[in-house]
């Protein structure tokens, strides 16, 4: 699997307002949907274009002894992720439990299924604490040329 992750600002000027008039256009609309998120994923996917056609002719020639995947994860600065996002942290929750299972029964009593679900809530928080984080240092630096350090 490769992948090529990206955050995207959707409460920057450029994307708030095109986002608002596209989820006010109907009730079903997603965030992730939205026109932020096609723009970023459009930028990923003509990025990886030459690379993603060479693969697939590779493919057809049956010159690779693997089944290659491509993923571009997008998350927003609220938090919200893109389907590719939820497909990724599938991928890592069912890495971890395949991983666990191997080791046998574990001393403490806890089920690998239990630990997967964990885990999988674990990832989530982890990528929107990030999110948090990085919201945070970007406005506490909004208007300094550079990153300050409190005195």
């Amino acid at each position: 699997m490769w992948f090529d992750h990206a955050i995207v600002h959707d409460t920057a000027p450029t994307y708030a307002l095109p986002t608002v008039r596209f989820l006010e256009e109907n009730s079903d609309n997603r965030i992730s949907d939205g026109p932020a998120f096609r723009k970023i994923r459009g930028s990923k996917l003509r990025r990886y274009d030459a690379l993603t056609s060479v693969v697939n002719r590779l493919l057809e020639d049956r010159k690779l002894d693997f089944q290659p995947s491509f993923l571009f994860p997008v998350a927003s600065s609220l938090g919200f992720f893109n389907q590719d996002m939820h497909e990724l942290t599938k991928v890592l929750t069912k890495t971890f439990k395949k991983t666990h299972k191997a080791e046998g029964p574990r001393f403490d009593g806890l089920k690998v299924s239990e630990l997967g679900g964990r885990f999988k809530v674990q990832i989530r928080n982890s990528l929107c604490f990030a999110l948090l984080k990085g919201n945070a240092l970007a406005t506490y630096n909004q208007g300094t040329g550079c990153v300050v350090k409190p005195p």
